[in-house]
């Protein structure tokens, strides 16, 4: 079977459809990868074909369109959808334009939420199949524990319905816009606004989450399975010489980092982190990411890290204090570290209250609530004892799991 993993976002977003991937390869599939050119590496060094879409998903986040999205949470989330669908329109037309010449070259396509309506098309065109592979539970339900945006949290309630087909549906409204470029470029009929609700309800959906963190609630469509995370392979994260040397010479460390998240304030979220980690004693390893924290003048105890394997490192430290990216939060949970969110934008402050909620780590905050006072107590809640023993225990279930085998295994009826 010839496979089409259809990838847009930060690495956090592609990678686990990368390790989905390796999974189809190793089960006889040929696979192909597109995705925006920065990962095309991702990609080839697992052995994958790759196709670029667009232009660089890092160039656009860096953009001042990029951090005024990125760089701080919205106390609104309708200003946040705002925000997000300036940024759907600068890459929906290119992008659309590099996945039609796609067509009729697979027999299965699998996509993530920001292209499933026009991956959907691209299957229409070509007689393809269709599956959706989601990092987090987008479609509406009564559970509030699986509910982006509950508006009765923990709860088994109409009123979260509600709330969240009231957010499916202007999400929707965002999520169409690469489609509807698509179908113009494929001579397909134009449809309305409630088909994408029809496709994301009706399309066969992989959930590259653990059913142990959110429990599938009664109401999800028949078509939605959760496999369990999509990894790839621990035992092949390099790691570091001197960053190794320095876990080693002395008590595991508080790792801070915010992935591809950017900012307009670099040097205040620095002084920040390294006032929290100098009032609660830990040692630190904060990641640069896409805030481009620096790494000049640093206190003993303290290093500044670019790129690093999160298998490889998360398991050495203290606790993660992290963005709440579905794929930074997996990669914790994996781990059996105790973790705390700064939510920035999207699914991140479901993750960060679902982390709390499992009691393997603090509350979360948002990001534009982000203060060394707030920081302090987030870092001393986490490496709570009790909060550390449950977090272990929660990983060593999650790693007994294998997602990428049963996600393998429900694609693998659809050949």
């Amino acid at each position: 079977m010839r496979v089409l993993l259809i990838a847009v976002g930060s690495r956090g977003d592609v990678q686990p459809l990368v390790a989905l991937g390796v999974g189809l390869r190793g089960a006889g599939h040929e696979v192909t990868v597109a995705s925006t050119p920065d990962f095309a590496g991702l990609a080839t060094e697992h052995g994958l074909g790759f196709e670029a879409l667009g232009s660089s998903a890092a160039d656009l986040m860096d953009s001042e369109l990029g951090r005024t999205w990125l760089g701080h949470s919205s106390h609104n989330p309708f200003v946040e959808l705002h925000r997000f669908r300036s940024i759907v329109r600068t890459w929906a037309v290119p992008l659309a334009d590099d996945l039609a010449a796609l067509v009729g070259r697979h027999d299965l396509i699998v996509s993530g939420v920001l292209t499933a309506y026009a991956a959907e098309a691209l299957a229409e065109s070509s007689g393809a199949r269709h599956v959706i592979a989601l990092l987090a539970p987008y479609e509406p339900t009564r559970a509030g524990w699986a509910s982006l945006q509950p508006a009765v949290p923990e709860a088994w309630s109409r009123r979260n319905l509600a709330s969240g087909s009231i957010g499916a549906w202007f999400l929707g409204g965002v999520l169409r816009l690469p489609g509807v470029r698509m179908r113009e470029l494929l001579g397909l009929p134009r449809e309305r606004r409630r088909r994408v609700r029809r496709v994301f309800r009706e399309t066969p959906t992989l959930l590259g989450f653990s059913p142990a963190v959110v429990p599938p609630p009664a109401d999800w469509p028949a078509g939605h399975v959760a496999t369990g995370y999509w990894l790839l392979d621990a035992a092949d994260a390099p790691g570091d010489p001197l960053l190794e040397e320095f876990l080693e010479a002395g008590e595991p460390p508080v790792y801070v980092g915010f992935g591809s998240m950017s900012a307009h304030d670099a040097d205040d979220t620095m002084a920040v982190i390294l006032e929290a980690l100098s009032r609660t004693g830990r040692r630190g390893v904060i990641s640069a990411g896409g805030v481009g924290l620096s790494s000049g003048s640093l206190p003993d105890g303290v290093r500044v890290v670019g790129s690093v394997s999160h298998p490889w490192l998360f398991p050495r430290c203290a606790a993660v204090i992290h963005h709440g990216g579905a794929g930074t939060t997996a990669a914790a949970f994996v781990a059996g570290v105790p973790q705390g969110v700064v939510a920035h934008i999207g699914d991140q402050p479901f993750w960060g209250c679902s982390v709390s909620e499992l009691g393997v780590g603090a509350a979360p905050i948002r990001r534009h609530q982000l203060t060394a006072d707030a920081l302090t107590a987030m870092i001393t809640e986490a490496t709570e004892p009790a909060r550390a023993v449950r977090a272990a225990a929660l990983g060593e279930q999650l790693r007994a799991e294998d997602g990428v085998s049963r996600a393998v295994e429900q694609l693998g009826a659809l050949s």
